[in-house]
């Protein structure tokens, strides 16, 4: 039975209607055996609710009660995405409907093979109606001994993934699958409006139109003005972020408290905001617990972390086996499994479950994603989670209490911005890899690295971090520019890209001076000639003296753009081949802020090359002083230390290369000479000189090792 102080490690295990019930039984008892502590069961509203008014819940009672007799503590996962064919018939208006005019709902998709995909979120009488099998189900469950955790917020986002519909955000010419262009959403989205703008006037001079009434407005039907389309999909956030809060309202005021509510959100890589309304900082805010469906990607959790913050985060759904029908995933191993838990572990998540326990036996998901072979058999890759788990709940007091190293680094994300550089560019990844790029570039350097977002510059929460880097800064507020502007002057540190504030977002128009809202004064530099990159005409960003661990003279390819700066009072640190200044600092007031000519973080995101991640790095490391480990050599290796309040320490070691690695390190603030494998029992000597541990490590391709003092 689950210790209530434990890390969470078990296995997605029934979606309706498989697994079958012949299988039950053992496969609850053999989770036990292999020492996992939870199971989770989707409660879906389709299977569940089959008729109006009527519920079907015999397959979770059953359930339950087995996951009670094997000791398995059950989080329930209540799906709301398969609708219930009653609900289409009695509302045949329910289907949301894209911008070509398809009425989409209801179908299947892979992951939804009983079907029931496409409602509409602003079709009111058809959520209450969810909203009732949601009371139920808890009414049902609330008092079960087995019960431990209600998920009700499966990765919410407008297309319930279908991924066919949400291409165009990088692919513009798709735009016609955009959601939902109902009567129902079309009504609701003025009345939001109504609300955001309070007089017709106010959002004139936002869109630039000449509307007399909010009745007047018209809908975008296109990417050619930019306030109005962010507006229409910020509102499609707005609409979800109230659906998910209303949900766990409804949950809490029929379990009243007995247990932890959570909700998990998908990537912001593969779920653009433009065409999904994903956005993890919207959902996050509610709940005791927050988790991610996790694939192999550190940033995500680093999002995870920083979008959530204060609450528990587990990784709700481990997709380690991705696939389709003879289009099958790579078969995993030790290193594999270590490599996404301990990446969660160094990331502050305290629970793991993996999707899912047998393979898919409907649909085209068939016959992957399972930890099992199909007929239930242990496969190697069970064993070695398995083992994964034992050894965390052997140090479960040191994992569960431990924590990573406060970031001092963050990354401005920003669901307007993202939007406007899909408008503006025909790709969110524009704005999307430019996130990557930077992160990638200072994580794999072991920078500990945080993200914010909008809402932060409302909270003062962004005062917390000595740097704050701006990829792709297009679209900005006054409010968080000014925010900005006296964080710099108190001491903060800006690293921004090209084009900063070019769009003023409260007049709806290009800015006529860039940097944009004044902020020639902070970067003591205007924009001079700006010129797209040319691949047919290769030209590079020159780096000059004086970055730290970077050669002078070193070439980096820019991308989309070459802006020329043109400095007053800004120091030159870097120029492009054809002589224009290309990236500048400079002092304001207490702090710093530098400015780069090209969307760097884009230029690394697309090519990986080691002078570009480089680079990045460089930048935050001249203009501040961040504490890290240091690699000798080229960086492959990733460090992370964690310590809880007893000072025990763990210090995380994984080969991020293809290649054997050894690798010579600095631990700084670090006192522990000895430390010992979880796994193997290998000793890790160290030599304490100035408050800092040095030595070396060798790693196998893609190895992790976890070191404990």
């Amino acid at each position: 039975m689950l210790n209530r102080e434990s890390i969470l490690f078990g296995t997605q295990y029934y979606r309706a209607p498989s697994p079958a019930e012949k299988d039950w039984d053992r496969d609850l008892k053999r989770m036990s055996e292999l020492g996992f502590n939870m199971v989770k069961f989707w409660v879906q509203w389709r299977w569940n609710n089959p008729q109006e008014n009527k519920f079907y819940f015999d397959d979770i009672d059953k359930l339950m009660a087995l996951a009670e007799k094997h000791r398995l503590r059950v989080m329930l996962n209540t799906i709301f995405d398969v609708a219930p064919a009653w609900i289409y018939r009695k509302y045949p208006d329910a289907s949301m409907v894209t911008l070509d005019g398809r009425r989409i709902g209801p179908q299947t998709q892979p992951h939804r093979q009983i079907g029931g995909l496409g409602l509409c979120f602003n079709h009111d009488e058809a959520m209450e109606y969810m909203f009732a099998f949601l009371r139920e189900t808890v009414r049902r469950y609330r008092d079960h001994p087995a019960l431990e955790i209600w998920d009700v917020a499966s990765e919410p986002e407008l297309t319930s993934s279908m991924s066919e519909l949400r291409l165009y955000a990088d692919d513009a010419t798709k735009m016609g699958d955009m959601l939902c262009y109902c009567e129902r959403c079309q009504s609701k989205f003025k009345v939001w409006l109504r609300r955001k703008y309070g007089k017709i006037g106010e959002l004139n001079t936002s869109w630039n139109r000449n509307y007399k009434s909010f009745d007047e407005v018209e809908i975008p039907r296109t990417r050619n003005t930019f306030n109005d389309l962010v507006d229409w999909r910020m509102f499609f956030v707005h609409t979800l972020g109230n659906n998910v809060k209303r949900r766990f309202d409804e949950a809490w005021a029929v379990d009243r408290g007995k247990h932890k509510l959570m909700c998990h959100h998908v990537s912001i890589q593969g779920f653009p905001v433009v065409s999904t309304a994903n956005d993890p900082w919207n959902v996050a805010r509610f709940g005791d617990m927050h988790g991610i469906t996790q694939m192999d990607d550190p940033m995500m959790l680093d999002v995870l972390r920083s979008s959530a913050r204060d609450k528990t985060l587990i990784s709700a759904e481990m997709l380690m086996l991705p696939g389709y029908t003879l289009d099958l995933p790579k078969i995993i191993d030790m290193d594999d499994v270590k490599r996404f838990v301990f990446t969660g572990i160094a990331a502050n998540l305290k629970g793991f479950l993996f999707w899912q326990f047998r393979p898919e036996l409907l649909g085209r998901e068939a016959p992957t994603w399972g930890l099992t072979f199909p007929d239930g058999r242990d496969t190697p890759w069970l064993n070695a989670f398995a083992e994964v788990g034992n050894v965390l709940q052997k140090n479960n007091k040191l994992f569960l209490h431990a924590r990573p190293r406060k970031a001092e680094v963050a990354i401005l994300y920003s669901p307007e911005n993202q939007i406007f550089a899909w408008a503006s560019t025909g790709s969110e990844k524009s704005a999307t890899g430019s996130l990557q790029g930077v992160h990638k570039a200072l994580y794999v350097r072991n920078f500990n690295v945080d993200f914010i977002h909008p809402m932060d510059f409302e909270t003062g929460y962004f005062t917390n971090y000595k740097v704050i880097y701006i990829p792709f800064p297009y679209r900005i507020d006054r409010k968080v520019a000014e925010s900005l502007r006296l964080w710099i002057r108190n001491g903060g540190v800006l690293i921004s890209e090209a084009y900063f504030g070019g769009w003023r977002t409260e007049l709806g128009s290009h800015s006529d001076k860039i940097p944009g809202y004044g902020f020639e004064d902070v970067f003591k530099v205007i924009q001079g000639v700006v010129e797209p990159v040319d691949p047919s005409k290769p030209i590079n960003i020159v780096v000059g003296k004086g970055l730290p661990g970077f050669p002078v003279g070193a070439l980096i390819a820019p991308s989309i753009v070459k802006e020329a700066l043109v400095p007053n009072g800004a120091k030159i640190l870097a120029k492009f081949s054809s002589g224009e200044p290309a990236m500048t600092y400079s002092t304001y007031g207490k702090g710093k802020a530098i400015l780069v000519g090209t969307f760097l973080g884009l230029s690394h995101y697309l090519t990986d090359a080691l002078e570009s991640g480089d680079l990045i790095a460089s930048l935050v490391s001249y203009a501040t002083r961040i504490e890290r480990p240091v690699i000798k050599g080229k960086p492959g290796t990733r460090i992370d230390v964690l310590e809880n309040d007893s000072k025990n320490v763990s210090v995380i070691f994984r080969n991020l290369t293809d290649k054997a690695r050894k690798s010579f390190f600095v631990l700084p603030s670090f006192n522990k000479h000895i430390l010992t494998e979880l796994f193997s029992g290998e000793k890790l000597k160290l030599v304490l000189r100035n408050n800092n541990a040095l030595g070396s490590i060798n790693l196998r391709p893609r190895e992790v090792k976890i070191f404990c003092a």
